[in-house]
């Protein structure tokens, strides 16, 4: 009994102390689950720094009220470039520990939250060449694509914060009447500014297969800047392909080669290369339309090798019983004048989500493999320079750019008389799938280093290692590089980079 006696008020502190403990635990869940939601719910709704501080403490007294245990105190919020730090403390007045001098214990918590997806700005730089008819692969495309932007958008209740762009590639990249500085529907688009060159005579069109001479698709080429003359003339029925800097009566004929390099390209030569305006992102324009067609010389014919697809009725300049050239260079252009151009065109950053959907319907497979050209253009897109100027400045630390990159072939491009793409006439300029691979890789070096997160995404069995090398070598690390051998792994793989994208971090 004398013993009990002793050693009751040691029993008694002792769980006395215990409890007080437990409650002092409670606070600090208690505590660190409101941090937790206020952080998260002020990041979600805002950028706006004061704005956020605001929400943190209304969110913070919503979930700790003053009646529950603990007294909450020194809520600081420290908002940095990519996260949101908030803080703060709360003291427990003890119960039984005051017998042993202690009235009150603080508890202090921190959470970190990294900032929401509002702030994102996507690049889609999908693959739409012909191959991806195979098996419908270009149903799975769009499959994923869809699923990749309702994710994003599910994210976040600030969709005006997700802005994505989407550049559907093959031959070339249709830019449509945005470079006639007009949307889709025909309204004015931006400040209206033109920034594709349409010559007298030609009108665009919104039917892909037309078999109706000088009728523009929307498909543009890349020409050398050297020699470039604004106030040359489009040479008669050539469809922009031939611009006459003469004079007089010779003004609408190709009289000379030298007369004939109006718009840069040398009808004369066989190496014409627009580099390096076809890898920069701050080239203005104006590009010339893309019109499939070839380059005769004086006296040749249309019909002449090789003659598939071509007619004497559609020559610039052919003339008499026999349609031969009449002048130094004559354009024969080809019976459907927009193979080759992909049938969706670019869409500029936009936190439009049904007409992001919409454009994704638009996608069918059409055309050569050109990555290169759709990566240059998806760099056009995210950058905020012209001629798309929908993007954020580089500089602004409260967006993230991100670009996928995405193929399911290796690079390929026609050469010779035959050929054409977003180069030209292939039998005018002397690009190899080297150069295309080059310049692809450059465009990959100048969006790492202006900061986008680039992710690249190879799919289907036919592509080669070194594709696969260099599509790895593009992405921001290896982890953000993706083989996709199947259509399921296709849209599995958009998934998880979406939900990449729209996750949001909270650590200790």
């Amino acid at each position: 009994m004398v013993a009990f006696a002793v050693m009751l008020p040691v029993l008694v502190g002792s769980v006395g102390m215990s409890m007080d403990l437990a409650q002092t635990f409670l606070v600090r869940q208690r505590l660190a689950g409101s941090l937790d939601a206020a952080a998260l719910a002020a990041t979600a709704s805002s950028t706006d720094e004061d704005e956020i501080r605001s929400r943190v403490e209304d969110f913070f007294d919503a979930n700790y009220p003053e009646d529950k245990i603990g007294v909450p105190y020194d809520l600081d919020v420290d908002i940095g470039d990519d996260e949101v730090t908030v803080s703060a403390y709360a003291d427990y007045d003890t119960t039984f520990m005051r017998v042993l001098g202690i009235s009150e214990i603080a508890v202090y918590r921190q959470t970190t939250v990294q900032r929401d997806v509002q702030g994102l700005e996507v690049v889609l730089v999908l693959d739409n060449t012909g191959s991806m008819s195979t098996n419908d692969n270009i149903g799975a495309l769009r499959t994923a694509t869809a699923n990749f932007i309702n994710i994003l958008f599910d994210a976040t209740s600030q969709p005006e914060y997700i802005k994505i762009g989407m550049v559907p590639y093959s031959n070339s990249v249709r830019i449509g009447r945005y470079g006639l500085g007009l949307n889709p529907d025909g309204t004015a688009y931006g400040d209206g500014d033109v920034f594709v060159t349409l010559p007298t005579g030609v009108t665009y069109t919104t039917s892909h297969n037309t078999t109706t001479a000088n009728r523009w698709y929307g498909c543009i080429v890349e020409h050398m800047d050297a020699d470039y003359n604004s106030a040359a003339t489009h040479v008669s029925g050539a469809r922009g392909q031939l611009w006459s800097t003469a004079t007089g009566a010779n003004s609408t004929r190709c009289s000379s080669a030298a007369s004939c390099r109006g718009h840069g390209w040398r009808p004369d030569s066989s190496s014409n290369d627009p580099y390096p305006q076809d890898v920069e992102d701050d080239y203005e324009g104006p590009w010339d339309i893309y019109m499939w067609g070839k380059i005769i010389a004086n006296n040749a014919k249309c019909t002449d090798s090789p003659s598939s697809g071509y007619s004497n009725s559609r020559c610039s300049g052919c003339t008499g019983s026999n349609s031969r050239c009449a002048q130094t260079y004559c354009f024969c252009e080809y019976n459907t004048e927009n193979d080759g151009c992909p049938y969706a065109y670019v869409l500029p950053l936009t936190s439009d989500q049904e007409e992001l959907l919409d454009r994704v319907d638009d996608m069918q497979p059409e055309g050569n493999t050109l990555g290169n050209v759709g990566m240059a253009w998806g760099y056009r897109l995210i950058s905020p320079e012209a001629p798309f100027t929908e993007a954020e400045p580089w500089e602004n630390d409260h967006w993230r750019k991100a670009i996928i990159m995405m193929t399911d072939g290796d690079n390929t491009i026609d050469s010779g008389s035959s050929g054409y793409s977003y180069y030209g006439p292939g039998s005018k300029n002397t690009m190899t799938v080297d150069d295309l691979n080059d310049r692809y890789a450059e465009v990959c070096d100048a969006l790492r280093e202006q900061g986008v997160l680039v992710y690249t995404v190879t799919f289907y069995s036919n592509i080669n290692d070194e594709t696969k090398q260099f599509y790895r070598e593009c992405a921001t690390n290896e982890s953000m590089y993706y083989d996709a051998p199947s259509q399921d792994d296709l849209v599995e793989v958009f998934e998880r980079i979406s939900r990449e994208l729209a996750n949001l971090h909270i650590s200790d």
